[in-house]
């Protein structure tokens, strides 16, 4: 009897532990999911980190631009030199970069640059539009002008005008004469225009016209060779000067290289005002000898009549 009850016991044991062992078992199985599941999730964001920051720093690197930099202090009014240059990738780039050495090699800045400052299109200028105009050996000389000297106030920026000196005398002058001071003068700027306006741009009203028009004295920028710039400052000063305009045909006609049709200025020597023909000493024509008179009664009309 002993041995029956010891062996029901040891059975109801063993299921006991064999329940236990499973549910041990199922529970590991949970807990060992659950963990390796986390650390696929972990995984999975630690590799989606990673391939959003390097996708942030390529889009960073694509983005940056190459600037020129200064690297070493650069003084005002000297011309750059090149090793004192460098091309440096930058993310926000500034305003009017240099984007090549070529282009800023040579240039001389207005102000000192720091080491490690970029190189920026501010630091230099190109002069203004009337210092671009000016033709190679010339210079921009400013004359003070009125309509009648400047062609009745038709004269425009781009014209062609001679250059005339009127001495009224005294001292070592005898008599007033006038001269051509210079010729072939480009008209670079007229009052405050370098270039014609634009059709429609009217910048001022019907009043302030009248009111520039009303005024006596005007500005002309004309461009001198460099070795009459004396020449025409001593003219301004001696006398009064007028401009003579060129007609575009004429101009077309000497770029062609046609004879001219008149001597050229400098071939047409001085001449006095008392040269010049005055007013009624033009000499009359001789009178006709005359004939015999013969005087004619009609009734009580009497004419004269001459016999040729």
């Amino acid at each position: 009897m002993s041995f029956i009850v010891g062996g029901l016991m040891s059975s109801t044991t063993l299921k006991i532990v064999a329940v236990v062992a499973v549910l041990l078992a199922v529970l590991l199985a949970a807990v060992g999911y659950q963990y390796s599941r986390s650390f696929a999730e972990k995984a999975e964001q630690a590799e989606k980190a990673e391939q959003e920051r390097q996708q942030a720093a390529a889009d960073a690197k694509a983005q940056q631009t190459l600037v020129v930099v200064a690297t070493k202090p650069l003084l005002a009014y000297e011309p750059i030199q090149r090793d004192a240059l460098a091309l440096v990738p930058v993310s926000v780039a500034p305003v009017k970069p240099f984007t090549t050495l070529d282009d800023v090699v040579g240039k001389t800045p207005l102000v000192d640059i720091d080491t490690g400052a970029p190189v920026t299109q501010r630091y230099f200028t190109e002069g203004s539009i009337l210092a671009r105009s000016i033709p190679e050996g010339h210079k921009a000389v400013s004359v003070e002008i009125s309509d009648v000297i400047a062609v009745g106030g038709f004269v425009q920026p781009g014209d062609v005008v001679d250059v005339l000196v009127y001495l009224s005398g005294g001292g070592n002058i005898d008599q007033p004469q006038t001269r051509v001071l210079l010729e072939k003068v480009r008209v670079l700027a007229y009052q405050e225009l370098i270039i014609d306006r634009p059709e429609g741009g009217e910048a001022q009203d019907g009043q302030q016209e009248e009111k520039r028009r009303e005024g006596s004295r005007r500005t002309a920028v004309l461009a001198v060779p460099n070795k009459d710039v004396t020449k025409l400052l001593l003219g301004d000063s001696a006398g009064d000067l007028r401009l003579a305009l060129h007609g575009l045909a004429k101009e077309q006609a000497e770029n062609a290289e046609l004879p001219p049709a008149e001597p050229k200025p400098e071939e047409v020597p001085a001449m006095a005002l008392g040269q010049l023909a005055k007013p009624g000493t033009i000499a009359r024509r001789q009178d006709q000898p005359k004939g015999p008179e013969v005087q004619v009664i009609r009734g009580s009309n009497t004419q004269t009549v001459i016999v040729q």
